[in-house]
This record gives structure tokens, sequence and C-alpha cells, in this order.
């Protein structure tokens, strides 16, 4: 028996990881894992020489673009990332997977409901430039990184926001603007049956 996934992605400050918090305990999954531990666990393997997309963050530009360089952030880990999905898909588990580093398509979800699991996939996001600024600034509060090291590439930022919630659009994904959304853990939880 396969058990569910539920994947959650956005752009950097949108509030994954304190969503994904409260949706894990709320829904009661037994394991959650992040694209940021999977890519951690790469870095101590690959070296900056070898793999540059892997040392550094999603949004800084590397020359090709905003989207092209968040792709190529996205590369160096999907073999880890879908190594996760299929060893909890082997197991029967179910399986929160959270983080930046996942583009939202259809091959995520439709390999896992072909064998015979629920998955549902949830791009966050926040429309309003300014309230995702603030939502940057006040997350200091919570992470060790400067907000300043967000606010610097806002622009990015902003571009694979948007890149992400139009393949979330194209490919049926669930979009949840937090800052509109009165219970964005219900609408999860309605779209996971």
């Amino acid at each position: 028996m396969v058990g569910r996934l539920l994947v959650i992605t956005g752009a950097s400050g949108v509030g994954k990881s304190t969503l994904t918090t409260r949706v894990a305990s709320a829904l009661e999954f037994e394991k959650v894992a992040s694209t940021d531990t999977v890519r951690e666990i790469l870095r101590t393997q690959l070296g900056i020489e070898a793999e540059p997309a892997l040392h550094r963050s999603s949004f800084q530009p590397a020359g090709s673009g905003a989207i092209e360089d968040w792709r190529a952030t996205i590369v160096p880990l999907s073999d880890g990332i879908e190594a996760v999905i299929e060893r909890a898909r082997r197991r029967g588990s179910d399986l929160l997977l959270e983080g930046v580093h996942i583009a939202p398509s259809f091959t995520l979800l439709d390999d896992w409901r072909a064998a015979g699991g629920r998955a549902c996939g949830v791009v966050l996001h926040v429309d309003d430039l300014e309230e995702h600024v603030r939502m940057i600034a006040s997350r200091q509060e919570h992470n060790d990184r400067s907000a300043r090291h967000y606010l610097d590439h806002i622009e990015q930022i902003r571009q694979i926001h948007d890149e992400m919630v139009r393949l979330g659009s194209k490919n049926g994904w669930l979009l949840i603007d937090v800052t509109l959304e009165d219970d964005p853990l219900g609408a999860i939880e309605t779209a996971m049956k």
C-alpha cells in the first residue's frame, strides 16, 4: 500500500517551513523532508568546483537569468529528491516534502498516484510584493541568515516566485496565497482527500 505524498514548494520567504510544520502535525505525516536537507548532504559529497549550483542559494545570480539559475540549483538535487520519494513509496510511508528546489510538474505527483497513492502539490505564494518583503524581513528572527541576504535579491526571488506560480497553475497544483487564504491547512487537507 502506498501512502500520501504532499509536496509544498514556493519561493524564498513565503512561509513553506512554517506551514509544513503545522501540516505535518495536523495531518499526521510520518515523514517530513526538506530539499535544504538533501542539499546539505550533497554538499558534503560534491565540492563547489564539481557542482557550483549546489553551493549557492536558489536565487543567487550565476549569469543565466533568475529562472535558469534557479533551475540549475534544482538539477543536482533531483536524484536525491527522487530517492527520498521512491523510498517512501516503496515502504508505503506518508511523505511531506518541502522546499524551493522543486519545480511543480505532473510527473512528480503522477508517478506516486500511478503506484496507488494519494498525492498533492502545493505552491505557496504571496502576490503582494510589499507583503512578501515584510515576511522576508520578519524571518530574520527565525533564520540564521540575514534578511538582507534575501532582500538584496528580491527581484530574482520574485521572478522565481512568478515562475513557480505559472508552473503550478499549468500542472494542476494547489496555489495558496498565504496572505489571503484564511485556512491554508484546511485547503491542503481538502486537496489531500
